[in-house]
């Protein structure tokens, strides 16, 4: 259950193991070890009961990037050939250097999911500040976490709204859509930024 196993484990111990799977998978690059902590990630999160659902949005949120990256390598490095569509080739070497590098990010964004989506925030601001981090950064961390929720709420009825005007009926009514409701979050989160930051002054903040 939630409220035994990997959920009740101290909030300081998850995030000294996520940082030390993270720096060991950083530094030493090795596509083995990153295969072996991906698995103890994917063991943890299992064991924790945590939703799939979740954890797939947090694998899969850097996938475009991610995907970049690896055409990126295989049209860029190596020497042997693999395939080539027009005027480029993708190479085995590079590949195999793409590959690694998407392994080290699904092994890094399993350990996030790991510890956020078993761990509640306030534990987690609460283990920083014990550990001296420095306030500004955490309240700005914690005023971040505050109102991403609230800019998606913002977003989703946004979007039921569009919805409802036929603004996803085809492809690019959709990009327009996007556009449209991307633009409008970033300026309603700008505006809040301004109110809030008046509102802190106003108090001596």
């Amino acid at each position: 259950e939630k409220s035994g196993g990997w959920h009740a484990a101290p909030a300081g111990l998850k995030m000294l193991l996520t940082s030390v799977a993270v720096a060991a998978n950083v530094i030493a690059a090795r596509l083995g070890l990153s295969l072996v902590l991906f698995a103890v990630a994917a063991v943890i999160l299992f064991w924790a009961r945590v939703p799939r659902r979740q954890m797939m949005l947090f694998l899969l949120a850097p996938a475009w990037a991610t995907l970049v990256v690896m055409i990126g390598f295989s049209v860029g490095f190596g020497s042997t050939p693999l395939f080539s569509v027009g005027p480029v080739t993708a190479y085995k070497e590079g590949a195999l250097e793409g590959l690694e590098a998407a392994v080290r990010v699904a092994c890094d964004m399993a350990w996030m999911a790991a510890l956020f989506l078993t761990t509640p925030f306030t534990e987690q601001m609460a283990v920083l500040r014990r550990m001296r981090v420095p306030a500004a950064l955490v309240d700005t961390l914690a005023f971040m976490y505050r109102y991403v929720f609230l800019l998606w709420d913002e977003f989703d009825r946004m979007a039921t709204a569009a919805r409802a005007r036929g603004g996803w009926s085809s492809r690019a009514r959709s990009i327009d859509t996007i556009a449209r409701l991307a633009a409008q979050i970033f300026l309603q989160a700008y505006d809040r930024a301004l109110r809030i930051d008046i509102s802190i002054r106003a108090r001596g903040g």
